[in-house]
């Protein structure tokens, strides 16, 4: 079982060194993306953290705004990178860098192998009830994020003309983190390329890491194959908050019991013993 990390990372060069690390076996690959933002000091001491690993490639980078089609740019990079991979991975699995697993290496690894041929990652159709306004003004207006501010054009109630996914592919949400099977991989890679109108659409979606896959993937012949879970232990004071808990020592119980894979969101400069405990606690 081969296993291809795709990592976003924009900061905390010793948190990313830390998580790579962890989670480096002999059929572990990583493809990290890091956001063209990020100062060229803070770049630089990631790519020297983890030049020891030949099997870590940082990818080309893209520009990231909050809420932009950026981080998918970042997927879709790290994807063809890994495709490009040989020999071939089974799973391909999308981190952030302040994610963490809470799992052994070897949990990891015999949860994909007692799952083959599934697909991981959270979905529901939208409009949704859990996102504001059913979350259809995601998709039906256009969005720009652009340093830091937002700006949308809703059309006017009275036309007619109303944006929709080319394909007439139904919109599905969710959370923007996925485990998925190297099949899987390959469809949303080849569906991208031969439907460049759906990237150009969803440039303008709101928060488009939160649809872009799972509306391919949910529209497609593996629809099937997707268990509704990402696999992610993920704490939030307020559902409809843009950010979820830093998780700290006060967590580490929950943490333990979970049964999830990894947890986020993990932040050094706020406590970075709860790391420390998690690799006391679970054998790498």
């Amino acid at each position: 079982m081969r296993l291809a990390y795709i990592v976003s990372a924009y900061r905390y060069p010793e948190q990313l060194v830390r998580l790579v690390t962890r989670l480096d076996t002999p059929t572990s690959s990583f493809f990290v993306h890091v956001d063209s933002k990020t100062a060229e000091q803070t770049f630089r001491a990631m790519t020297d953290g983890l030049a020891h690993l030949s099997n870590v490639m940082f990818v080309r980078r893209h520009r990231c705004e909050w809420g932009g089609f950026g981080h998918v740019a970042a997927s879709l990079e790290g994807i063809g990178a890994a495709l490009r991979l040989r020999p071939t991975f089974d799973y391909a699995l999308l981190l952030t860098g302040q994610d963490y697993p809470i799992k052994s290496n070897r949990h990891i690894l015999d949860f994909f192998r007692q799952h083959p041929g599934h697909q991981f990652m959270e979905y529901f159709p939208v409009p949704h009830a859990g996102w504001q306004n059913g979350g259809l003004d995601r998709v039906d207006a256009w969005h720009w994020r652009m340093a830091g501010r937002h700006y949308a054009l809703t059309p006017l109630p009275r036309l007619r003309f109303r944006r929709r996914i080319p394909g007439g592919l139904k919109p599905f949400g969710g959370s923007s983190y996925w485990c998925l099977t190297r099949q899987c991989i390959e469809y949303v890679d080849q569906y991208v390329k031969r439907n460049p109108s759906l990237v150009k659409f969803f440039r303008h979606v709101d928060v488009p890491d939160e649809l872009f896959f799972q509306t391919i993937i949910l529209n497609s012949p593996l629809a099937d194959t997707v268990v509704n879970d990402n696999l992610r232990y993920i704490a939030w004071d307020e559902p409809d908050e843009g950010s979820p808990v830093i998780l700290d020592g006060s967590h580490l119980e929950q943490l333990m019991a979970s049964p999830k894979l990894f947890a986020r969101k993990f932040d050094v400069t706020v406590d970075a013993d709860v790391l420390d405990a998690i690799d006391h606690l679970v054998p790498a």
